[in-house]
């Protein structure tokens, strides 16, 4: 399978997991779960994480859940407005993907989808926790990482 096409199936194999498991995948989640099945399960895919605000991000990564989402294989629902506190205006949207396209797991599929339905399950915070804690090379952005870990431990 080339290695694009692979990609693709395991985002979907991620978004499904989520449905089965009646959870959502946020952007950052995505991208530290990605992150995780390179690091911690060996499967490389070529993605490039770089440090970024919440820690590890690849753009090749985004790339491959815009395509998806430009084709209607992939949708993003908004689950909350952010606003900016000086002006009290909306300047982002809090959201989540949600797999619209027919998906079934295949056999080969299995291994993947145990990690995936493993990390899936934990709350953003948990993730984020985990990940800035082992890997510290990738929270470029200390303030960040120290403010949501503070926040997420209380």
């Amino acid at each position: 399978m080339i290695i694009e096409d692979r990609i693709y199936r395991l985002i979907k194999l991620l978004l499904y997991t989520a449905k089965e498991e009646n959870t959502t995948v946020t952007p950052t989640k995505l991208q530290k779960i990605f992150f995780l099945l390179e690091k911690e399960k060996g499967v490389d895919l070529g993605l490039e994480f770089k440090p970024w605000f919440f820690g590890p991000y690849s753009e090749k990564l985004q790339e491959f859940i815009d395509a998806l989402i430009e084709i209607g294989e992939v949708d993003t629902e908004d689950e909350e407005e952010v606003r900016d506190p000086l002006s009290g205006e909306v300047i982002a949207y809090k959201s989540h993907y949600v797999l619209k396209s027919e998906f079934t797991p295949s056999e080969e599929d299995k291994e993947i989808e145990a990690f995936f339905r493993e990390w899936v399950k934990k709350d953003r915070s948990e993730i984020l926790r985990y990940v800035y804690n082992k890997y510290p090379e990738y929270g470029k952005y200390t303030i960040i990482r120290d403010k949501v870990l503070s926040r997420s431990s209380k």
